[in-house]
């Protein structure tokens, strides 16, 4: 039962997910004088990807497994027209955090984002993994995470792991601090990191 819990969770939104599409909204709005490339690592349903493609950019949403792919491109096909009228683009890409494809295939990201990925200490190394792979190559200029505190023994993981891979911590605040507490939550963390690679 734990295991397949733990598959399921891509396909249920979750409050991190919430907080991360209000938040790239108003990151890409701030952004707003080009259209975004961007990639969502942990996509589960994809809510924070879809916003982003309503607004007219670029996004590739990546996940883990057979039922999430099959439950994200549902979503793309039902939104396909809205996010068609928007101008922006969205497509699905499997991608394994424990077995990272060539780097090349995916090119450039003006930003990589992600929404409660390491809710688990398990999780930390892996996701850490895919932000290392997404710096090397054409890389990215911006990576943003949210994260609901669950536990703080995974967030100190996280950020002592995060330094020893040259991951900077640009930014950390509580998002309700950032979009007000009608749109944050007080237990979701926003955060901005940055490597010389990206």
């Amino acid at each position: 039962e734990s295991e397949r819990a733990h598959r399921a969770t891509g396909l249920r939104v979750w409050d991190g997910g919430i907080v991360l599409a209000r938040y790239m909204e108003q990151y890409a709005k701030a952004k707003s004088a080009s259209k975004l490339k961007a990639l969502e690592l942990g996509c589960g349903t994809g809510i924070a990807g879809f916003g982003l493609a309503y607004l007219g950019h670029d996004v590739v949403l990546s996940d883990l497994g057979e039922l999430q792919q099959q439950s994200t491109e549902a979503n793309i096909q039902r939104n396909a027209s809205q996010v068609a009228s928007g101008g922006g683009q969205i497509c699905y890409r499997t991608l394994d955090w424990n077995k990272l494809p060539e780097r090349s295939s995916f090119g450039a990201f003006d930003v990589v984002f992600a929404g409660d990925v390491i809710w688990h200490e398990t999780l930390v190394e892996p996701f850490l993994n895919a932000l290392t792979w997404v710096c090397s190559g054409a890389g990215t200029k911006d990576i943003v995470l949210s994260h609901k505190i669950r536990d703080q023994e995974s967030v100190a993981v996280f950020e002592e792991m995060a330094a020893k891979r040259g991951l900077s911590i640009a930014q950390k605040v509580v998002s309700d601090q950032l979009l007000g507490e009608e749109e944050g939550h007080p237990e979701v963390t926003i955060y901005h990191l940055s490597q010389s690679a990206c």
